[in-house]
């Protein structure tokens, strides 16, 4: 049974450290699942964001459309005069608006991507840590190998022959 003491530790030692792997694995992959959704998340924000850009361009045709419409039907000329600074001002107004849904989405898009980047470090982290937390236990289960088979009789040094001259009663006994 003692010579299988040996083989038994090894494999435990082994199911240890496949099991400290697989937990470092399987961590990475929720992490970059998470990571993964973040991406869609933002991209689907953006997608908001690029929406609403529309529907202002939309609003300023729309807008623009109304002013000329109205002063053709009072008989003047729509390009020019007080028709024209309205054409302008409605232009102005929806063109602030558009800037400012432009940087909403590249807001909610960088956003979006810089968590799913620390997730992806989470990610190297947490196999890193499975990798190390392995290491540790081949480690461990070395030194301890190297602690069964040691000196014999507890001896911490010195020659076997003064072991061997105690038990013969040679060398001034126990």
């Amino acid at each position: 049974m003692a010579q299988a003491l040996p083989f038994i530790m090894a494999g435990l030692t082994a199911a240890k450290m496949y099991s400290q792997l697989k937990a470092g694995q399987q961590q990475a992959k929720g992490l970059m699942r998470q990571a993964a959704f973040k991406r869609v998340q933002a991209r689907s924000e953006a997608l908001k964001y690029k929406q609403q850009g529309v529907a202002v361009m939309d609003n300023i045709l729309q807008t623009k459309a109304s002013i000329n419409a109205r002063i053709a039907a009072g008989g003047l000329e729509t390009f020019s005069g007080s028709a024209k600074v309205l054409g302008v001002m409605a232009e102005a107004k929806g063109a602030n608006e558009l800037y400012i849904s432009r940087d909403g989405e590249q807001i909610a898009f960088g956003t979006g991507e810089a968590q799913a980047m620390q997730y992806a470090s989470q990610a190297k982290s947490a196999m890193a840590a499975g990798r190390t937390a392995a290491l540790g236990t081949l480690t461990s289960a070395v030194a301890g190998q190297m602690a069964l088979g040691g000196a014999p009789g507890g001896s911490t040094g010195g020659s076997y022959l003064t072991n061997a001259d105690d038990v013969m009663g040679a060398g001034g006994g126990l």
